[in-house]
């Protein structure tokens, strides 16, 4: 057991540098916007870019890592991601150039998700998975907090490029630390490998599965509106709260540290109290958002809006756990890497649509407009779920 926690230890560690480097596109939004003399809605093309990368790595990795040593493939990810923002700190004036190596950067990053997690069913049964994947899908959003506090306090003194660059490189050598590791366990890594021959085999079964797709599209909207809202918080709270830089770094900060315990705690709280209806905790969530959005508007007292900010943080970061654990429960666990994977792919499209959306919506009127724009998504969202969860109730026979 001691064993088996250790190596959930690595993975975690991996995982969380990941999105340290992975995800400090959100407090350097600002930074690079000045740079490069930005328009918010190019701006929005920022995290799009890295989910780009995202959309097109994650399924073909979560195919991979359904037959290729996972330890192995998670170095190789964890290069790229190191590689591609290293890259970005040698950009001075080149937008599109600068777009192309976060597109670069987020093909790593996005394979991490379905490798960790075919890791991870690789070392527990899968009725126990629920607290190791909500302790993993923490760690993104941990390192992305950390990111907000260490990387900006950095960026304050050195600035932005060389800031990145210290991050990237210590991303590159902690892959090669991690890899080292767990090379010991290699038989580990390499079990349950899938039967089918075939990545289009594999999406025959996938897209079989009524409830992975449900998954799917609520994983759209609600990532959609994350990245959406860990991009432009700090420039919202610099320009009409007019808060200090560094004071809204810290207020996103404190939105990602209540995103990484709702990772954790929103599982405990479907397993407790929700009789593990994972989709009841989805909706619980979407009916809150767009309250949470009107409270961040309307409340101007810095301690109540810090609490307003972590109640969002903690429902639209938290919801991954609940995310993953419906995506890996809905396919046999030969399929996991895959399963993640197809999830994880098709909901990046939420990123390709709603932070542009906001950014345009942004330029062309104001924050009331933008922040209405996202109340409306959500509710959308919760409709959705209301309808997955009668047509569950309608086959099972109880209306």
């Amino acid at each position: 057991m001691k064993q088996l926690r250790w190596l959930v230890l690595l993975i975690v560690i991996a995982q969380l540098l990941t999105a340290f480097v992975g995800r400090s596109l959100n407090p350097f939004a600002a930074y690079i916007g000045e740079s490069l003399a930005l328009t918010n809605f190019q701006i929005g093309f920022l995290p799009t870019a890295l989910f780009v990368g995202q959309f097109l790595a994650t399924l073909p990795i979560g195919f991979i890592a359904d037959y290729m040593a996972t330890h192995r493939l998670m170095l190789i990810l964890m290069s790229i991601v190191g590689g591609g923002f290293l890259l970005l700190s040698t950009i001075d004036e080149s937008y599109f150039l600068a777009l192309l190596f976060i597109m670069l950067a987020g093909l790593g990053y996005g394979g991490m998700h379905p490798v960790t997690n075919k890791m991870l069913v690789q070392l527990y049964p899968i009725e126990k998975i629920s607290l190791p994947m909500g302790v993993k899908q923490m760690s993104i959003t941990l390192g992305s907090a950390l990111s907000s506090i260490v990387l900006l306090a950095i960026a304050e003194q050195i600035g932005w490029q060389p800031t990145i660059a210290m991050a990237s490189l210590l991303l590159l050598g902690m892959g090669v630390f991690v890899y080292l590791l767990l090379k010991p366990h290699d038989e580990t890594f390499r079990s349950h490998r899938a039967s089918e021959v075939s990545l289009i085999a594999q999406l025959e079964k996938l897209m079989r599965s009524v409830p992975l797709f449900f998954t799917t599209i609520i994983a759209l909207i609600l990532m959609g509106m994350q990245i959406t809202f860990n991009t432009y918080l700090l420039l919202y709270l610099v320009e009409v709260k007019v808060w200090a830089i560094y004071l809204a770094g810290l207020a996103l900060a404190c939105s990602e540290i209540f995103g990484a315990l709702g990772r954790v705690l929103w599982g405990v709280i479907s397993d407790k109290f929700l009789r593990s209806n994972h989709w009841l905790a989805l909706l619980i969530i979407a009916l809150w958002l767009p309250f949470a959005l009107y409270g961040l508007h309307i409340v101007q007292d810095h301690l109540l809006l810090l609490l307003v900010i972590a109640t969002i943080g903690f429902s639209l970061s938290g919801f991954n756990g609940v995310w993953m654990n419906l995506a890996v429960e809905s396919v046999p666990k030969t399929l996991s890497g895959s399963a993640s994977g197809y999830s994880v792919t098709f909901a990046s499209v939420g990123v390709f649509i709603i932070p542009p959306i906001f950014g345009l919506i942004l330029d062309k009127a104001s924050y009331i407009q933008a922040g209405a724009f996202l109340a409306c998504v959500s509710s959308l969202c919760a409709l959705i779920i209301v309808g997955m969860l009668f047509s569950k109730k309608k086959s099972s026979g109880i209306i």
